[in-house]
């Protein structure tokens, strides 16, 4: 799952990240398991770029790629795709 993307749009996924503090997003859930689901209040979350909307799915994938190599969150982060 990635923010970048979802069936309903970025609303979806925001509520998904709200409701449960990860989002689908293995690294989160396993840091909340460790950490506690109230540690979720320390996370933030930034809209990055905002794609065409005739963007294809791979387009945003691309950049969304491209974000995670900038800011290095494969390396550093909780960004495990």
């Amino acid at each position: 799952m990635n923010f970048a993307t979802g069936s309903e749009g970025i609303w979806q996924r925001c509520s998904d990240y709200s409701a449960n503090g990860h989002g689908g997003n293995k690294e989160l859930s396993d840091l909340l398991k460790t950490e506690g689901s109230d540690y979720s209040h320390h996370f933030q979350y930034s809209i990055l770029e905002i794609a065409d909307t005739h963007a294809s799915d791979q387009d945003i994938l691309t950049r969304e790629s491209y974000w995670k190599q900038v800011l290095r969150t494969r390396e550093f982060g909780y960004n495990a795709n």
